[in-house]
């Protein structure tokens, strides 16, 4: 009886045991798999990006995250870019950063109007634009903007040698991407455009000259309007107007038009003064005076070797004045100089120097923030009689470097920057000229940089300073004759010749 059992129980057991180890391996299988579903849907919505280009290519600045993060609907975002377009590979590699950065509030759209023919020819019927143009859609809710190409780029022309290379096309020198994108999406969320207005009527160059075009192109890029203002054709500062702008003045304000900006201070007004060192504006000086700001009445210069044309358009060192003063941007504490602290560029034109009085800064309850400063060796030249020739520093009566060039003023706010509170804002800048093409040339962008972050802390925007353009740089490899011997040696010999050791092992192996 038990040899006959023994056979007939033997089988049974092998087969239950085969479904246990089947029935493990689908359940330790599905468990790898929902640990891995598990890990990937983590990974996917909590992670983190490094920037570890050589110039930090691909990094957002804090203000573009904050408005990314703080979006109150999502946008859509549609990149009508034809693919040969220079600049296109550096906006698809922006907007994902915007994707990332945005919790998917941001999506963007890719379409080639030369290959989704389709879906072009919808676009231009929804949103009226021409087909020959690369440009960026962002839509919140139906409210579309447009960031045009031109927008989103400095180019530069190619010099005389390298058009005889055969190189006729423009090189895009600075991308702005970030700046155009984040400047439509703030006018978008904002709902509003900021307006300020140029006040006229005193001589102050016009707003609409050729000059001012970088100014002009920088303030619509902010979501900034401006606008034309003559004092003495209105009763009162306009109630849209956020900010006014006093821009080289070169005859005194009425004793009207400095109620006017006054009215306009006390009531938590801003303003921007940009001095005309060579004018009179007696009234406009003493109201500054009261504010604890003094223009000094000097010349920002100093003497020594520099550049200069000769007759025949050749550079040569030249010794006399150096009018155009250097200045240092210093670190204020606040983000009026926010990424530009350290800077040292030089000022185009006259410059004269502003004391800060601080008995005038408890009487009138105000803050004075100096913000750039004259490089060394610079001084305050008081005997505007005398020729260049004759001109050197009197301790007696000129005015000692460094000396500040431009300054900012507070009245009604607080130190704990937690605390939100609306206050009176000036800037005041010893230089008529900062707002043109040329000084904008000069310091490289730099003054250019100043100006926008000044109107935006006047409008109370400074999440919004310090977003700079990504310069675009050619990367250039050298070689020696030796390292390129070795780069040589290296790939026809070294690397072919391991690759054929393993070869020659594995066919030993099989062999033997």
């Amino acid at each position: 009886m038990a040899t006959s059992s023994t056979p007939e129980s033997a089988p049974k057991v092998v087969k239950i045991q085969r479904f246990q180890i089947g029935l493990n391996v689908i359940l330790q299988t599905l468990v790898i798999a929902g640990i891995l579903l598990m890990l990937n849907y983590i990974a996917f919505r909590h992670f983190k990006r490094w920037d570890f280009s050589r110039d930090k290519k691909y990094e957002l600045s804090s203000q573009t995250r904050n408005l990314l993060k703080n979006l109150p609907k999502p946008v859509k975002a549609v990149v009508f870019f034809s693919s040969a377009a220079e600049i296109a590979p550096d906006v698809a590699n922006l907007l994902r950063e915007y994707e990332y950065a945005s919790d998917k509030k941001f999506q963007a759209e890719f379409v080639d109007p030369y290959r989704s023919l389709t879906r072009a020819q919808e676009l231009q019927s929804k949103y009226k634009f021409g087909a020959n143009e690369n440009i960026i859609i962002l839509d919140i809710a139906g409210k579309s903007k447009f960031v045009n190409a031109a927008d989103m780029a400095d180019f530069e022309m190619p010099d005389q040698m390298q058009a005889m290379m055969g190189q006729s096309q423009p090189r895009v020198k600075d991308f702005k991407g970030e700046q155009a994108v984040t400047s439509a999406l703030l006018e978008l969320t904002e709902g509003k455009t900021n307006k300020i207005y140029f006040v006229g009527g005193h001589g102050e160059p016009d707003l609409n000259s050729p000059d001012l075009k970088v100014f002009n192109e920088s303030l619509k890029r902010q979501n900034i309007q401006i606008g034309t203002l003559n004092l003495l054709n209105v009763n009162n500062i306009p109630d849209d107007a956020r900010s006014l702008v006093i821009c080289g003045p070169k005859y005194d304000f009425s004793e009207l038009e400095m109620k006017l900006i006054s009215d306009f201070w006390d009531k938590k007004g801003r303003l921007f003064v940009l001095l005309n060192p060579f004018a009179k504006t007696d009234r406009l000086t003493t109201w500054l005076n009261a504010q604890g700001v003094v223009p000094q009445d000097d010349r920002v210069l100093r003497t020594g070797t520099f550049l200069k044309m000769d007759d025949e358009g050749k550079p040569q060192l030249t010794t006399g004045v150096i009018a155009d003063p250097s200045f240092v941007v210093l670190d204020s504490h606040t983000k009026l100089t926010k990424d530009l602290e350290g800077l040292s560029k030089k000022f185009l034109g006259a410059t004269q120097s502003l004391q800060i009085d601080p008995s005038r800064e408890v009487i009138a309850k105000v803050h004075v923030i100096p913000l750039i400063q004259s490089a060394e060796g610079f001084w305050g030249e008081t005997d505007l009689v005398s020729g260049d020739d004759k001109v050197f520093f009197d301790p007696k009566k000129d005015h000692m470097g460094p000396l500040n060039m431009a300054v900012a003023v507070e009245k009604g706010g607080v130190e704990d920057k937690r605390v939100k509170m609306d206050s009176s804002r000036l800037v005041v800048v010893g230089n008529a000229e900062l707002l043109g093409n040329n000084e904008y040339r000069l310091s490289e962008g730099v003054s250019n940089d100043i100006t926008v972050n000044v109107l935006n802390w006047l409008l109370d925007r400074e999440d919004m300073i310090g977003i700079p353009p990504k310069e675009k740089k050619n990367v250039t490899l050298s070689f020696d004759e030796k390292q390129l011997f070795d780069l040589k040696l290296t790939l026809m010999g070294i690397i072919p010749g391991i690759v054929a050791l393993f070869g020659l092992f594995n066919w030993w192996l099989r062999r033997s």
